[in-house]
């Protein structure tokens, strides 16, 4: 059909819940057989090194959390973990989003220039049928085996705004639309093509929009063709709500198996617009923060100075948290601590994880807040039966 695979991601059950009683070390070896298997395979990554602990921790699952940064540096290379700590029924696991920032400093210290960071992502609303890495997994309430595609497609995007001009705002509403409409119904005609050939069920479309780190594929440029000088000056979170919500209703009228995160990602590494608004001081982490309340996901392949503590990265995790269950949408935090970094810094993390400027992070500590333990309760969002 002369429509590119851009790479193929195999997903497990969350390991921690069939090997519950394992060890870290058994971990470890589990997580370098399922790499044996994907190199084997031809399959670009793995997703599913996975705990869900939202509510509390097994002792399974905290061996699994503590073993990510060893299996990172074992040469488990394309094996990818997450950790869901919220939900807007269960309000957030505090214990879990504090270790985690001492996870991410061990993962950072044990991979080259902090790159393992890239491959690890904490969640809060985790979808359980999201093809993306580093956050796939299969979920426990999918069937045996399926497949699940997600589409990208900023570039396509990004040409039809500027072919409309300078249109009002609800031409360029309906001008998103109709183009996501045409991306989904190709994704899925791939996806229900391969499903058919395998003999295996087709699951669902991911309408998420995830830049590549080349010219022409950027979400930072598409927010700038609507009228932004520079991603992250004002109107840019109402340019990015426009753009996600038009994505999502052009997806929905294409197809009715649309799932796992359906919106637009804004990984700053991966996005050559993201990286020069960073350059330029017109996109903080104060701002991304605000973005992420209307974008598919969250804080997405941010970088921040070496000595950045762990107590900081977890406050960081917690405000996602808050804006996923508040809101009752996906939010999560990928990002990358380089050991040594300063800002300013560039970091070359290389393919489509593309470089990293490193960004500024508050000198002010968290950590008497971080340190009080426990859970945030949940919302009154969440008790809505």
């Amino acid at each position: 059909y002369g429509v590119r695979i851009a790479n193929k991601r195999l997903s497990v059950t969350p390991l921690s819940i069939p090997f519950d009683y394992f060890r870290e070390s058994q971990f470890i070896e589990l997580a370098l057989v399922l790499d044996q298997c994907a190199k084997e395979l031809g399959i670009d990554f793995v997703g599913g090194y996975t705990a869900l602990v939202q509510k509390g921790m097994t002792g399974g699952e905290k061996a699994l959390i503590n073993s990510i940064p060893d299996m990172m540096a074992a040469g488990a290379d394309r094996v990818c973990s997450s950790v869901n700590v919220a939900t807007t029924k269960t309000g957030i696991n505090m214990d879990a989003v504090r270790l985690l920032g001492f996870i991410i400093k061990a993962i950072a210290a044990k991979t080259p220039q902090g790159s393992g960071c890239a491959r690890f992502v904490a969640f809060c609303n985790a979808p359980e049928d999201s093809p993306f890495v580093a956050g796939t997994f299969h979920g426990v309430g999918e069937p045996d085996v399926t497949i699940n595609v997600g589409i990208s497609g900023p570039g396509v995007i990004l040409a039809s705004i500027r072919e409309a001009g300078q249109c009002d705002f609800e031409t360029l509403s309906e001008t998103i639309k109709k183009t996501a409409f045409k991306i989904t119904c190709a994704g899925e005609l791939i996806g229900r093509k391969v499903a058919k050939r395998l003999g295996i069920p087709f699951g669902i479309v991911d309408l998420s929009l995830a830049p590549k780190p080349v010219w022409g594929d950027s979400i930072a440029e598409i927010i700038e063709a609507m009228g932004i000088e520079s991603a992250g000056a004002p109107g840019s979170t109402a340019a990015l709500m426009l753009l996600n919500d038009s994505v999502k209703k052009g997806g929905m009228m294409a197809s009715s198996s649309v799932g796992g995160m359906s919106g637009a990602f804004i990984p700053v590494s991966e996005d050559l617009g993201m990286v020069r608004a960073v350059k330029r001081g017109s996109l903080s982490l104060e701002k991304l923060e605000a973005m992420t309340s209307v974008c598919s996901v969250g804080l997405d392949m941010v970088a921040v100075p070496g000595d950045t503590p762990a107590e900081t990265l977890s406050a960081i995790l917690a405000d996602e948290c808050a804006i996923g269950i508040s809101n009752n949408k996906t939010t999560a935090l990928r990002i990358i601590v380089p050991p040594g970094a300063k800002v300013g810094d560039t970091i070359e993390l290389g393919g489509l994880l593309g470089k990293a400027v490193i960004m500024p992070v508050s000198q002010f500590s968290s950590a008497g807040f971080i340190n009080r333990g426990g859970r945030i309760p949940p919302t009154t969002r969440g008790v809505n039966n």
